[in-house]
């Protein structure tokens, strides 16, 4: 058994259980807030913690000795996937709600394999082929057969409008992670989520300092102390750990798989759904579930 392999997963793993927490505060936050906001101060709140983190476990603050090519790659993908992608994810959360924009989401590992494969030569056993494909069609069923029909219309537009902007960011998602693992072989991974943070803060400050000139208000809205300390633990949760984790994953499985494992979100979501938020769990979302577990285990054993 491969042992940097079954790491890598578990490290995917790790990274999907942040990204359930985050999509539930998220949420909520955004609907409070509004989207812009979260997703603009949350990268603020990051930085300082994933500085002391690249210190703690590469031993600098900042790296310094890199060309200036994997400088604006890492940027590139920073902005990419801090601010774009996380944008248009964020307005889903809301719109569509986690677990529904989650399962859009399941596109990004098909066209990150897939563009791994002719990019970087990442080869897939034909096991680990069949472990994807279950892991998201185990994911793929258990939200398609949670969604009710909308009989609200205004109701139907923000959904049609959250599955469009969860469909686009599941593309964006996939180039910015590409980006990322191109760059995964000058730096490591703390430095390499550092970089990103950077090129995602810089294009948020951009837009909401210069274009919407809104900055002030977005951060007024976090005076409330209960709203800032939740922003606060999904920030240290997502972009540091979560992000970090999966930055590192990179480095020990192939892409596909990771971004594979990190999409089985709305599985974990399963249980807060059923005993937190008290949801009606029905028998194709349990059955779903057992699909996509059977996925994931067929991944780890074909490690």
């Amino acid at each position: 058994m491969d042992r940097n392999l079954v790491i890598g997963q578990l490290l995917g793993l790790l990274t999907a259980a942040c990204w359930a927490q985050n999509s539930i505060i998220y949420r909520y936050l955004g609907a409070k807030v509004g989207s812009d906001a979260v997703a603009h101060v949350r990268m603020w709140l990051a930085l300082p913690a994933i500085l002391l983190l690249a210190y703690l476990t590469e031993g600098s603050f900042f790296p310094t000795s890199l060309s200036a090519q994997t400088y604006l790659v890492l940027f590139a993908s920073g902005v990419i996937g801090y601010f774009i992608t996380d944008m248009l994810l964020f307005y889903a959360y809301v719109w569509l709600g986690p677990r529904e924009s989650m399962i859009i989401m399941t596109l990004s590992p098909v066209v990150t394999a897939l563009f791994s494969y002719f990019l970087f030569a990442e080869r897939l056993k034909a096991s680990q082929i069949v472990g994807i494909l279950l892991t998201i069609l185990g994911v793929v069923f258990m939200v398609v057969g949670g969604m009710r029909a909308k009989k609200n219309t205004t109701e139907e537009r923000q959904r049609t409008k959250g599955m469009a902007f969860a469909i686009l960011g599941s593309i964006l998602q996939s180039l910015s992670f590409l980006l990322a693992k191109y760059a995964l072989d000058s730096t490591g991974p703390v430095s390499t989520n550092l970089l990103r943070n950077v090129g995602g803060l810089m294009a948020f400050i951009i837009y909401s300092f210069i274009i919407k000139r809104n900055a002030r208000s977005q951060f007024a809205a976090f005076r409330n102390p209960k709203l800032l300390l939740l922003l606060f633990l999904a920030a240290m949760v997502g972009p540091v750990l979560g992000m970090s984790s999966q930055m590192k994953a990179f480095t020990l499985a192939p892409v596909g798989i990771v971004t594979t494992i990190t999409q089985t979100t709305p599985i974990l979501l399963l249980p807060i759904d059923k005993f937190i938020l008290k949801k009606k769990i029905s028998t194709s979302s349990l059955l779903a579930t057992f699909v996509s577990i059977l996925g994931i285990a067929i991944l780890f054993l074909a490690a």
